[in-house]
């Protein structure tokens, strides 16, 4: 799947995102955060991809992300996250982001009984997708971002639609998905 985003950084940018978005049935979202480097941690990056696009959004560039808040607490948008205890509590912490609708790949993965449920693990065994995590412990604060470690924040939620979607299938199979849900 080639990755293919768009760098968020103006309010402007931000709304003509939102606007976009609030159609999608469904949002995958990763971020990336400062956590190993600094004492009082905060997001870096935050990823976002739907179906048909992905978006790469700077809050260091652009800090009020408050135009966010309505497209996570819709309830008719499903919130794909892998691992999201984190990504939640960050959100709120930052920006003050509820989400509601959640839908989380490893919890997933975890009651379809499957042993490695690490984002890399999944997608290898899933797609045959080797994710490169050379930029997992950077600094995501330092700005400019070079290329790669951009492209590679992008790859982490590209393919979290795809999942969730096989994964739900799987997991309404065996009358398991309320578990999750």
């Amino acid at each position: 799947m080639e990755n293919q985003y768009r760098i968020i950084e103006t309010a402007a940018e931000l709304e003509e995102l939102v606007n976009e978005i609030e159609s999608e049935p469904v949002l995958a979202v990763d971020l990336e955060a400062d956590s190993m480097h600094h004492f009082r941690e905060k997001v870096c990056l935050l990823q976002m991809a739907t179906p048909r696009s992905s978006a790469i959004i700077d809050p260091l560039a652009l800090p009020d992300l408050s135009a966010l808040r309505p497209l996570f607490a819709n309830p008719k948008i499903k919130k794909v996250f892998h691992g999201a205890d984190y990504d939640v509590r960050s959100l709120y912490r930052d920006f003050e982001i509820d989400v509601h609708h959640l839908f989380d790949t490893q919890l997933a993965s975890m009651f379809l009984g499957i042993r490695e449920t690490g984002l890399d693990a999944v997608l290898q065994d899933r797609f045959d997708v080797k994710l490169d995590n050379r930029f997992q412990r950077k600094d995501w604060s330092v700005r400019p971002l070079p290329t790669e470690m951009i492209a590679y924040a992008a790859g982490d939620a590209v393919y979290l639609v795809r999942l969730a979607a096989e994964l739900e299938s799987e997991l309404r199979a065996k009358r398991r998905l309320a578990w999750v849900e």
